[in-house]
């Protein structure tokens, strides 16, 4: 038998750890381009070992975290670390929040999603066009300070971190599941660090359901001001973890008395998972929830109770403009989210109006279009190749002569893919 010595190994990669050093540079239109080549941007597969490839993106992306946060410092937001009194060197998650925080009348709060760094929404954005404070939180905190409430103040702002909830030992930080499998290793081809539930999480945020309790029963109760309203960005698992926290017995009344507005994004909590008729009620009234889909951003899809096509989340369904992905929805149609987070204010009172959508040709067209990914209607017969067609309709005619001249054979009629059609029974 032959054995490989670890001194034997391919070395783990190692890349700088900056832009420059990494071949990259900031043009004028915000965007990461390429040194040697400016039309180009960050490329990831830079050889086939996709171990470098992950290492490089990693290194990449602490760049880029840099960047944000720098930027979230400029324009008056501070890191927290929690829990609270936890220091630098001991298990903690950074969240950021608007300096004097307790002196706004309206905080507006945003739960992410679970794979993304603290600032990140789309790396797709910010490593391409659009760039970085477009695929960041950058873009939306300039809208929310450009646009103050008519008492003058502007609303307040608290950044969650569902993502970064796993606590590497040796770095001591918070890091992502990405970040995780591209963590120092002793060799090229070593595994990932295996991964402890208890040594390697954040005491009282050790998942995103317990993060997001965090937030509102100790951030919130203990850094804002007790009459502020509150307004809710959920996206994904943060949209989802929020309305499983709201829908919660123990929770729902405190807080349905603060919360004035709920824009869930992207969610996968249906209406069929509420327990709370409560909640239900209020969620109807007080939240709108928004799909992927290829209508203009701003338009209503569907009511609480959804419908053929879309499913119900229990409160009216808006579209952001995007068709996609998830995670490209706050980079397209956060300026709609906060103009009704806006229109809203710290009225306690407001509920949605009773929106009404009406569809060329009415909902019976719907029984004979095949429903395909996203929600598009297409008819079966467009989809299919004209011979295709031909050749099924032959098949039938052929099994009618054979039932008239032939021998008797049972045929069944069913349905397959919307289409009727007659199969033999042997």
């Amino acid at each position: 038998m032959f054995r490989r010595l670890p001194s034997g190994l391919p070395p783990d990669p190692t890349y700088p750890k900056d832009l420059k050093g990494l071949g990259y540079f900031i043009n004028d239109k915000d965007e990461i381009r390429n040194i040697e080549n400016p039309k180009a941007y960050f490329k990831f597969f830079l050889t086939k070992n996709d171990r470098y490839n992950c290492i490089q993106r990693e290194s990449m992306n602490e760049v880029i975290r840099n960047l944000v946060e720098t930027r979230m410092s400029k324009y008056g937001l501070q890191k927290i670390l929690l829990p609270f009194g936890a220091k630098a060197t001991e298990p903690h998650v950074p969240i950021f929040i608007s300096s004097k925080i307790e002196y706004a009348t309206r905080v507006i709060v945003l739960f992410y999603e679970h794979t993304q760094d603290i600032g990140i929404l789309a790396h797709r954005v910010i490593g391409g066009t659009g760039g970085i404070n477009s695929g960041s939180v950058i873009n939306i905190i300039k809208s929310i300070q450009a646009s103050p409430d008519p008492n003058g103040k502007i609303p307040g702002i608290i950044l969650a971190n569902m993502g970064q909830l796993r606590w590497w030992r040796k770095g001591k930080k918070a890091v992502t599941q990405t970040s995780w499998f591209s963590l120092p290793a002793k060799s090229a081809v070593s595994p990932p660090y295996r991964f402890d539930p208890i040594k390697n999480t954040i005491p009282g945020n050790r998942n995103s359901s317990e993060h997001v309790s965090y937030i509102f029963n100790s951030v919130i109760n203990q850094l804002v001001n007790p009459s502020a309203s509150i307004q809710v960005i959920g996206v994904s698992e943060g949209a989802y973890q929020v309305s499983a926290f709201l829908d919660s017995f123990d929770y729902f009344e405190t807080w349905s008395k603060r919360i004035t507005a709920v824009a869930s994004v992207s969610s996968y909590f249906l209406s069929n998972d509420i327990k709370n008729d409560e909640f239900a009620e209020w969620f109807e009234k007080k939240a709108r929830s928004y799909i992927v889909s290829d209508e203009p951003k701003g338009t209503f899809i569907a009511g609480p109770e959804g419908k053929k096509s879309v499913s119900g989340y229990g409160a009216p369904c808006f579209s952001l403009g995007e068709q996609y992905y998830s995670e490209m929805m706050l980079v397209r149609g956060y300026d709609t989210v906060l103009e009704w987070f806006k229109e809203v204010g710290n009225d306690r009172e407001y509920e949605n109006p009773v929106f009404e959508r009406y569809d060329v040709g009415g909902e019976d067209e719907e029984d004979d279009i095949v429903k395909l990914w996203g929600g598009k209607g297409v008819p079966l017969e467009d989809q299919m190749e004209p011979k295709a067609i031909e050749g099924m309709n032959d098949e039938v005619k052929r099994m009618e002569v054979d039932d008239e001249v032939g021998e008797v054979e049972e045929v069944e009629e069913v349905e397959e893919n919307g289409l009727r059609i007659e199969e033999i029974v042997d």
